[in-house]
């Protein structure tokens, strides 16, 4: 075996010190600003990027991580050649063991490595299902709020619930208990996803020849809530402050009927002023844009479906808003900072929800408003396992009649456990659909307005076993991806036994 050159010997050290720095560094700034991940949620934004979109103060701390990563190699280097062999070995050792556990530390894989396909036993294609309109529909707003945590509406904490004016309106409607965040879900483009489409989301395709073939498709041969409402007339629009050019969520929105669709460029081009710094068009001036567009003459007398989804709360510390009268302040700790953040979001968006409501325009109205998953790094948390364990999703659904007073919903039996995976039929069933032949289920999810409350998946399976199950890859889930892989009356003969 001819011997190494000098020269690549010469580069050879450094290269490998500055990976396994680069790791270290790498998953540390994750663990930080973005919390745990999963393999899913890593593989997902390879394929669809969008950092060049994201907040610029993400990229700024990204870079001066990497720069801390270069100053760390060179001077390893320095230091690895001025040792004895070994000294050399120790940090060598050293190093790998560092990178091993800080990769073990901030990526978390559930799969639990079964073979069986867990979507295709339980899905049910709503498109295989025959839906029928019990009464005129209603209007729906639904808002996605950045990581809020159902903590934040407790009335004991020690300055009183965080989220005081969304707490008090969530008296009009209710609450069903303990949402969880399983996996597929866990970050913002997956949890819209998954609430409305009642599936998990996945990476698809990434690794394979067809890679970019892939990337351009969205649960192309699926259906979501938006299907299901475009196709019984519901006219559809999305807001949201940032771009829609991040992590494909504006295709995930245009692939699904959401046929007007606002987000930081849409709002620039309408002349609106949206920061330099942050993630876009700030919740104050989000929901006043929303709520102006809402107010556009109507194509006929088509019921109206809003989606919003908020940014003011993203991590690490949230984002102060002028529109609230709020102002950056230095001093401030990372809680203070972020708990600044929740009162203007929550003061804003309690703020659309009573407008929306009491339009008295003679149309009912349905709201839904939720987390769109747990945060990595909760206001108010005191870093213990089972706080960690207990921590679920802010949500509220609540239904009004065309004068604006509260209507009533199901009265609740039991407080229940459920996920995102739950929303799709339970807004769908509150929206006064009924289908069949898979009534009150839809996508792995069951209404939770359902008279005989059927067992949500959590119920039936716990929180670990059914995040090991649905972490695995599905082969249904890659096929939908792309396209239909048979006709949906097909497939419901053969999936969708709702078991």
């Amino acid at each position: 075996m001819p011997p190494v050159p000098v020269a690549l010997r010469r580069w050879l050290t450094p290269f490998l010190l500055f990976l396994l720095i680069f790791l270290v560094s790498c998953t540390a700034f994750m663990r930080k600003y973005l919390g745990p991940v999963t393999p899913d949620q890593l593989l997902f934004h390879l394929q669809y990027g969008g950092l060049d979109y994201a907040d610029p103060r993400m990229i700024i701390r990204a870079l001066r991580y990497l720069a801390g990563t270069l100053l760390l190699t060179a001077l390893a280097t320095w230091a690895l050649r001025r040792m004895s062999l070994r000294l050399q070995r120790s940090l060598w050792l050293m190093l790998l063991g560092g990178a091993a556990f800080s990769v073990g530390a901030t990526v978390d894989d559930a799969c639990d490595g079964g073979q069986t396909d867990a979507i295709a036993q339980r899905y049910v294609d709503p498109l295989a299902q025959r839906f029928e309109q019990a009464e005129s529909p209603p209007d729906l707003l639904i808002v996605f709020i950045e990581s809020l945590d159902e903590r934040y509406a407790e009335p004991t904490l020690p300055h009183g619930p965080a989220l005081s004016e969304l707490a008090d309106w969530r008296a009009h409607g209710r609450r069903f208990g303990e949402m969880r965040t399983l996996g597929g879900s866990s970050w913002t483009v997956g949890g819209l996803f998954s609430a409305l489409c009642g599936v998990p989301l996945q990476p698809a395709g990434l690794m394979s020849r067809n890679a970019l073939e892939y990337s351009t498709r969205f649960f192309d041969g699926g259906a979501c809530l938006t299907d299901v409402l475009a196709r019984q007339g519901w006219e559809l629009s999305f807001y949201g402050g940032a771009s829609l050019k991040f992590a494909g969520k504006g295709l995930f929105m245009a692939k699904h009927q959401v046929a007007r669709r606002f987000g930081r460029e849409q709002w620039q081009d309408r002349g609106v002023s949206v920061p330099g710094e942050g993630w876009g068009l700030l919740d104050a001036g989000l929901t006043a844009q929303a709520w102006a567009d809402m107010q556009r003459p109507r194509d006929g007398n088509k019921a109206r479906a809003s989606l919003l989804l908020t940014v003011n709360t993203h991590g690490p510390s949230g984002t102060a808003d002028p529109g609230c009268g709020q102002s950056e302040d230095g001093e401030l700790s990372t809680d203070e900072q972020m708990a600044r953040a929740l009162a203007c979001t929550d003061h804003v968006v309690a703020q659309l929800a009573r407008r929306f409501a009491s339009q008295a325009d003679g149309r009912r109205k349905l709201v839904w408003i939720m987390g769109d998953h747990i945060g990595p790094t909760p206001l108010l948390f005191d870093g213990t396992d089972e706080q960690w364990r207990k921590r679920s999703l802010f949500h509220a659904l609540a239904r009004f009649d065309g004068q604006g007073r509260p209507e009533p919903l199901p009265a609740a039996v039991r407080q229940r456990s459920f996920s995102h995976l739950d929303v799709l039929p339970t807004l769908a069933e509150a929206l006064g659909l009924s289908w069949q032949p898979q009534a009150h289920r839809l996508g792995l999810g069951v209404s939770l307005l359902a008279a005989e409350q059927p067992p949500t998946l959590l119920e039936q399976q716990g929180y670990e076993r059914s995040n090991a199950q649905l972490a695995c890859p599905s082969p249904l889930f890659h096929r939908l991806w792309v396209d239909r892989p048979q006709a949906a009356g097909e497939r419901s003969k053969s999936t969708g036994t709702g078991a």
